[in-house]
């Protein structure tokens, strides 16, 4: 008889947060893509294409490695009956392990036999990265599929659980990984103590390694750091943080033919070349003969911002001569914003992540094979068409999409935009697919990360995750969390339609100057009078701080003061919004509206007139 396969590739989420640079992100999060489209291709070549229920695809280069096609680390299988479970999985981890010793080759190739890379070390840690878990069950009676994939759940449920746990095969008294602390670095020490002892230069060990001076990496660091995307747009180095926080003043300039503009940024990059500033390392370097923006060329956004400045003479052992570079680019860097047309720019960029709502209830209604299959395969239609969302509608980097899930970095002035397109994409794609008897159909939940940029990635990557999770919990809904490094983060939450279209109504009022910057910190100090007080005296206090935040907006004079009061049809939306939620979160909603607007006004985006 057929059984129903279903494997597991694992760790996953704790794999993907270890990160220091947002290059670990993107390769980490694509090398667990490729695994588990290795796994699915070699099941599929034993049991054929129509065999896989997830990942729903439709042709077998899909499956190809290297393809556009992201797989989810749950790979589900129809073993035909004249097949057996185990040989089916046992090809599918055989094809897993092949693609991870490609890619790890790929990665160690430059430095492979060097004499302080731990060869031995560093291959039993990679082979030991990934753990495989399969279960199977088998098709009886009339509803045979049906019952035998919840049988396989259910039995996934208890493998998971009851994990074997055998002794690695490495170890020694020598530093962990600086990424995670979890497993030991595979660089001998002597490395660094030739780069203390001028033997070798930090930027040796840059290059070759991937690492800095004070760096110590595991194996499975080294591979993300050096490992090779295929058919990626980028060659040899991911985006920085400060590029993705650089990202609306490279919009602001995409287009840009200012002469004036790209002779300043010339003179500030001829200003880093005479002091000795290693550019070659902050390049972003795309095959194909891609084009780079007009007044930046193919350098980092983070050449952007003055606190970058002293990496560049980090080598400089003499501080006066390296604070003398500093001062000099700081100068030419200031010309050149001051002919942009911007002050400062902001230091913040936003992770999204999205994961579809009542999944689990929408595939326990699909009846037959074939029906699970069709809706696997709406999935993976959804998944592929994010990239062009993400990348070509938002101008933002896709780092994951699979089934329902994804991960991007997007632009600060399209984030939010970004999420609502991509909600209403994956609600469209499931239509068919009713989770109730009402008819209700799965949503998307997206939470919005938004860090300053020097903060360590993985925090960033925990505050977005911590957003999605808030979302989750009303379902169908945003969330935004901006961590602005001073105070406590300000989060905000509501259903798609409501929370999207508040913060487009009130990005409008700051761009438009209608509402002062003070007022909202005014509002959220208002709002602390109610914290420690319950019962009915809570209603009568809430009462109290609505009529006294009116009294706030009515007495602001926006415009720097030009204007006596705020316009009416402003004040009138803000009291209808004080009346119907807490002053807190009207408060946290400006807020975090006030930073989305600085992003589209350093963007330049066109102003666009809303009704309030």
């Amino acid at each position: 008889m057929a059984h129903v396969l279903i494997i597991t590739l694992g760790p996953i989420q704790d794999f993907i947060a270890a990160a220091r640079r947002s290059r670990d992100l993107w390769f980490g999060s694509w090398l667990l893509s490729e695994l588990s489209k290795a796994t699915a291709k070699a099941m599929a070549d034993e049991c054929g294409l129509d065999s896989l229920v997830f990942p729903g695809v439709l042709k077998a280069e899909e499956l190809d490695p290297g393809s556009d096609t992201s797989v989810a680390n749950k790979i589900v299988v129809r073993v035909p009956e004249d097949q057996d479970p185990a040989l089916v999985a046992e090809k599918g981890r055989q094809g897993m392990e092949s693609r991870l010793e490609r890619l790890r080759d790929q990665a160690f190739e430059k430095f492979r036999h060097s004499e302080y890379f731990v060869w031995p070390n560093a291959e039993a840690q990679v082979k030991d990265l990934i753990e495989i878990s399969w279960v199977s069950a088998p098709e009886r009676g009339a509803n045979g599929y049906r019952e035998a994939r919840r049988e396989a759940e259910a039995l996934l449920t208890a493998r998971k659980n009851t994990r074997l746990w055998s002794k690695v095969q490495w170890g020694g008294e020598v530093p962990k990984s600086s990424i995670d602390g979890e497993r030991e670095s595979v660089l001998d020490e002597r490395l660094f103590d030739d780069v203390l002892k001028e033997k070798l230069t930090p930027k040796h060990v840059r290059t070759r390694y991937g690492v800095g001076p004070t760096e110590r990496l595991c194996a499975v660091g080294l591979l993300k750091r050096n490992g090779t995307r295929e058919r990626s747009r980028y060659e040899h180095r991911f985006l920085s943080t400060g590029h993705l926080a650089a990202w609306p003043l490279f919009y602001r300039t995409k287009d840009l033919e200012d002469p004036e503009l790209a002779a300043a940024w010339k003179r500030y990059i001829d200003v880093l070349n005479a002091s000795g500033a290693p550019l070659e390392e902050w390049e972003i370097v795309q095959p194909g003969g891609r084009s780079h923006n007009r007044i930046f060329g193919r350098y980092d956004g983070s050449l952007l911002f003055e606190g970058r400045l002293a990496e560049l003479y980090e080598d400089v052992a003499d501080p006066g001569p390296r604070q003398e570079k500093v001062r000099k680019a700081r100068e030419a860097l200031s010309a050149f914003l001051q002919k942009l047309g911007v002050s400062t720019p902001l230091p913040y960029y936003a992770i999204l992540v999205a994961d579809g709502d009542h999944m689990g209830k929408a595939i326990e209604r699909q009846e037959s094979f074939e029906d699970h299959k069709k809706l696997s395969q709406k999935l993976d239609e959804f998944a592929q068409s994010v990239k062009k969302v993400v990348e070509e509608d938002h101008d933002g980097e896709l780092i994951y999409a699979g089934g329902d899930d994804v991960l991007a970095f997007v632009p600060l002035h399209r984030v939010v935009a970004c999420a609502r397109d991509l909600a209403g994409k994956f609600q469209k794609a499931l239509t068919g697919f009713p989770v109730d008897e009402e008819g209700h159909t799965p949503t998307l939940s997206a939470g919005i990360g938004i860090s300053h940029f020097m903060d360590p990635l993985r925090r960033a990557l925990h505050l977005a995750r911590q957003a999605e999770k808030l979302a989750k919990v009303r379902r169908g809904s945003l969330s935004v969390i901006v961590d602005k490094r001073s105070g406590p983060p300000t989060e905000v939450t509501g259903v798609w339609g409501t929370l999207d279209a508040r913060l487009k109504d009130y990005i409008w009022m700051h761009r438009r100057d209608q509402v002062p910057d003070g007022a909202a910190y005014e509002l959220r100090e208002l709002a602390l009078l109610t914290d420690r007080v319950q019962g009915e005296e809570l209603q009568t206090l809430a009462k109290l701080v609505r009529s006294e935040a009116v009294r706030i907006l009515k007495r602001k004079q926006p415009e720097h003061g030009n204007l006596k009061e705020i316009d009416d049809k402003v004040l009138t939306r803000l009291e209808q919004d004080i009346k119907g939620l807490p002053v807190r979160e009207v408060s946290n909603r400006l807020i975090v509206a006030r930073l989305l607007a600085q992003a589209e006004d350093q963007a330049d985006l066109p102003l666009q007139e809303v009704e309030p």
